[in-house]
């Protein structure tokens, strides 16, 4: 492989290679991305996190893209701490990813679950309807976007419904 080639490759961080320590922020489509928005997301995360400080400290970050579906922000904190002008910038750039790509990554109300292998969506107020209907059952396998470390995103972020916060429901 030509070196140049291994630079660019290498430079770019991946969820896969933080710390399971690490700080997450998950933002979630109803729609999967299109390829060319998944590009997009991947290529303004890494320009973003090429640059992103808190108080003048390089943030040890990457914005990565989950089942097309999810956007993660990750940052190391024992490298340097996110501060709240800090946050606001990746929530900025959340904001512009909207804008520009036409997606909607925060709102609270979409769950997204397993159905078949295919990932399936619903509106927060749907889901005691639809365990009533057995479309959902506690064996269902959501995906919990409160995941707060890169640990929780691995163990706990698709996780059988009966497990989560929607288990009240059940």
């Amino acid at each position: 492989m030509h070196l140049c080639n291994m630079i660019s490759v290498t430079a770019y961080r991946s969820i896969q290679t933080m710390a399971p320590h690490a700080r997450v922020w998950v933002y979630k489509s109803a729609k999967p991305f299109t390829a060319e928005q998944r590009t997009a997301i991947l290529a303004r995360g890494h320009a973003f996190t090429k640059s992103w400080a808190a108080h003048g400290a390089a943030l040890d970050a990457c914005v990565d893209v989950l089942h097309d579906h999810f956007v993660v922000i990750a940052v190391d904190e024992q490298q340097a701490m996110a501060s709240g002008c800090s946050i606001d910038k990746s929530v900025q750039l959340v904001q512009t990813l909207e804008r520009e790509l036409g997606l909607q990554l925060t709102d609270r109300m979409v769950v997204l679950y397993d159905k078949d292998g295919v990932i399936a969506t619903c509106r927060v107020t749907e889901v005691e309807d639809l365990i009533k209907s057995g479309e959902l059952t506690a064996e269902t396998i959501v995906f919990d976007d409160l995941v707060g470390t890169k640990a929780d995103l691995d163990h706990r972020f698709r996780a059988r419904l009966g497990d989560t916060w929607m288990a009240r429901y059940l």
